[in-house]
């Protein structure tokens, strides 16, 4: 390399050395010698009679050079040298990793499919690491997939029949080799692959990578991208959903080309739902959603299939399973309403009879009477508002109706904010003549939870209004507005007309309309919805969406559907005051439990245990244990074959005990092809962590020099010297010859 070759020694040496000079015992002699030295330079140019003819410029820059020339030969008389460590010779060992997981049985070169990235890899092992790394350490080789494993260094041991593994657990493979040299001296792990890793790989698992104090050094292989590829990445889907309701899954598609591509969902042999969506190439990830009916209660296990465009490369990374279980849990609902109408009988209406709905509502029919419906005893809402926090915590959904601000004390008003901040709750406000602004809301907390401002100085927003429904892009994806299966905008194009409109502010940053009212040629919000700390807000811009039940024939489902769908989904978005989340990690399965108290603060004093029952009804106890996460406890249990597993986790706290019951599928699909890249970010991030480096493989010809003199293990103490380094003698050539062309320029030689 060239720079070795100016420099005598490699760069890595010059990264980790420290500059001293030999020859100098006494420093204050050489900077007076120095001193001397330059001084009579520039008073023989300023004086001289050869140069006095030169201006100041001129003859101060003939001064520099040859003060320069100096400078440099008073340096090398120092004696410079470089005092560093270097790996001790045949004291060390340095452990190899080869990737030998399905991803890197794929081609190495987009446009060559000869040669695999597991044939490269081999090949840059036995053709140089082996042979440049075996005269200074002792070589140790280790394969892995899902785990290490120790291996001789012949070729024959390893060849692409090994690129077979279905999982790759990067980190944790990396972790078990250097556990395994404990107390042996290990100058460096090198790792060879393509990044694709299906395990954890998190802030703290690099962490703990690190903490060995050995470099890890990566390799990549594989192309950063390959053409024409379109994958389904991920689908996201709640752990479970009431019967009969709209369910949305979210979806991630990574691609690299274009065209139109068709999401399905299917249960077993039956369509549930299909979705078109347009693949462009400025956007290579593209997140949509596909919403589908939950069906009856019980375990659905649903596949997600992509139809990509022409041209897909792999067709193993298009289809993935979830599992969904669709249940009856009671979700409850306040419903406060300042005045007896049209809007609150029908709502009620609506949901009378449902399964999963408990609407609690609270009425004032007078000045000085009140009407409760649907209490679960003769306490509840007595004061026309739940008398604490917690109580009010109880609720999943607040419904606000037509309600002035001044029916609740400034207590009561914060309480509601911190409904939806603190406890994660949902809240409709509705249209009204003591609604929003009307109702003088626009002063109290909660303004800055709605989706809206609130303007008073606007004057009266509530009034008369005829236009019909339209349902935004939004509006067609989201659970929260839909009416039937496949009818789309002509479920609500042959709705009747509503009849009043509140008048909205402007929309928050946050906020997306899901429902437009279009009068003629004017278009206003109607329906707005907006995340708001850990809950959510909605604003419904009128309160005549009985006329749908009314001006239609008595058997139109529409606005039954309608209520029931959006209160459900603001219900499902609540948070929930205990959740069991399961998730595969790296062949296990990983169990985490979140608890909070009737405050929805992180619960103390819990504990947690799971029953696992098998494919083939064995049990298996597994005990949960408080994580770093206060209120949140978790544990990991490896399955020993695959297939569906029941988890019920058993939650006791200061409440009581309650049990949860999950399901989760493991071995369900080859891993290795998702993600079918080199993952150079994760590459990078893994060597930066422990003090490595990345390398390609055409540069990896430094990598002997980054073990010599920035490793671990048996290190001696080296002096450098740099007196002799082509580089110096260089640079006085270059000032001589500076000095001599000026001369020469000016007319001075």
């Amino acid at each position: 390399m060239w720079f070795d070759t100016l420099f005598n020694h490699p760069a890595d040496a010059y990264r980790t050395g420290t500059l001293l000079f030999a020859n100098v015992v006494e420093p204050l002699w050489w900077f007076i010698g120095a001193g001397i030295v330059i001084t009579a330079i520039a008073a023989s140019v300023v004086v001289g009679r050869h140069t006095q003819a030169l201006a100041w410029w001129q003859r101060t820059i003939i001064a520099g050079l040859q003060a320069a020339v100096a400078l440099v030969v008073i340096g090398l008389l120092a004696g410079p040298a470089l005092q560093t460590t270097t790996l001790q010779p045949g004291a060390n060992s340095v452990a190899i990793l080869i990737d030998t997981s399905g991803s890197m049985g794929f081609p190495n070169v987009a446009s060559d499919p000869g040669q695999t990235r597991l044939d490269a890899a081999v090949d840059l092992l036995q053709q140089h690491l082996i042979l440049k790394l075996s005269d200074l350490t002792e070589v140790a080789l280790f394969t892995f997939d899902t785990s290490a494993v120790r291996r001789s260094a012949d070729e024959e041991t390893i060849d692409g029949r090994l690129a077979a593994g279905t999982e790759t657990n990067l980190i944790a493979s990396t972790a078990s080799v250097l556990d395994s040299f404990k107390g042996a001296p290990l100058a460096a792990v090198i790792v060879l692959s393509d990044g694709a890793d299906n395990g954890s790989n998190s802030s703290p698992d690099m962490a703990a990578l690190a903490a060995h104090g050995v470099p890890v050094h990566t390799i990549g292989f594989g192309p950063r991208s390959l053409p024409g590829e379109v994958q389904l990445a991920d689908v996201q889907l709640a752990a479970d959903a009431p019967p009969a309701s709209r369910v949305t899954a979210h979806l991630v598609i990574e691609h690299t080309g274009s065209g139109e591509a068709v999401v399905r969902v299917r249960d077993g042999g039956t369509l549930l739902a299909a979705h078109r969506v347009q693949l462009r190439p400025d956007t290579p990830t593209v997140r949509t959603e596909i919403v589908f009916d939950s069906g009856n209660a019980g375990i659905r296990e649903l596949s997600f299939e992509l139809e990509p465009p022409p041209g897909d490369v792999l067709a193993q990374n298009n289809q993935i399973q979830r599992l969904l279980t669709v249940n009856e849990r009671r979700r409850r609902l306040l419903y406060l309403e300042g005045e007896p109408r049209w809007e609150y009988k029908f709502i009620r209406r609506a949901i009378a009879g449902d399964k999963v709905l408990e609407l609690v509502s609270w009425l004032r029919t007078t000045d000085r009477k009140t009407y409760r419906q649907g209490v679960s005893n003769e306490d509840e809402l007595v004061s026309g508002f739940p008398p604490d926090l917690q109580t009010l915590y109880g609720y999943d959904v607040i419904i606000l109706g037509s309600l002035a601000a001044t029916s609740l004390n400034r207590q009561q008003h914060e309480w509601l904010e911190s409904f939806v901040a603190e406890r994660g709750g949902s809240l409709l406000a509705l249209a009204g003549r003591q609604a929003l602004t009307d109702g003088g809301w626009d002063v109290q907390p909660l303004a800055a939870a709605l989706p809206i401002t609130l303007d008073r100085e606007s004057g009266p927003t509530y009034g008369p209004a005829s236009g019909i429904v339209r349902p935004t892009r939004d509006g067609l994806v989201s659970p929260l507005t839909q009416l039937a299966d496949g009818e789309g905008v002509n479920a609500w194009a042959t709705l009747p007309s509503l009849g009043d409109h509140q008048r909205l502010g402007a929309l928050k940053p946050a906020a997306t309309t899901l429902l437009e009212l279009v009068q003629g040629e004017a278009i206003s919000p109607l329906l707005v919805t907006q995340p708001y700390g850990l809950g959510t807000t909605a604003v419904l811009a009128t309160a005549t969406t009985w006329r749908w039940q009314m001006r239609t024939p008595p058997d139109d489902p529409r606005h039954g559907l309608f209520w029931r769908q959006l209160l459900r989904q603001l219900a499902e978005m609540a948070q929930r005051q205990k959740n069991v989340d399961l998730a595969n990690d790296a062949g296990g399965i990983v169990v985490h439990v979140a608890v909070r108290n009737k405050l929805f603060e992180p619960a103390t004093d819990v504990s947690a245990s799971a029953v696992i029952t098998h494919p083939d009804r064995t049990e298996t106890q597994l005990s949960l244990a408080a994580t770093d996460v206060p209120g949140v406890l978790g544990a990991r249990y490896v399955p020993g074959v695959p297939g569906v597993y029941r988890v019920d986790v058993a939650i006791e706290d200061a409440a009581g005990k309650e049990t949860i019951t999950r399901f989760v599928r493991t071995g369900v699909a080859n891993r290795e092809y998702f993600r079918p890249v080199q993952d150079e970010p994760l590459l990078r991030r893994m060597a930066q962590a422990t003090g490595g480096r990345f390398w390609s493989p055409e540069d990896v010809a430094g990598i002997t020099a980054a073990l010599t003199f920035a490793g671990s293990g048996i290190r001696a103490v080296a002096l450098l010297p740099l007196w002799n380094m082509p580089a110096c003698f260089l640079l006085l050539v270059l000032l001589k010859l500076g000095e001599w062309g000026l001369r020469r320029l000016w007319g001075r030689l």
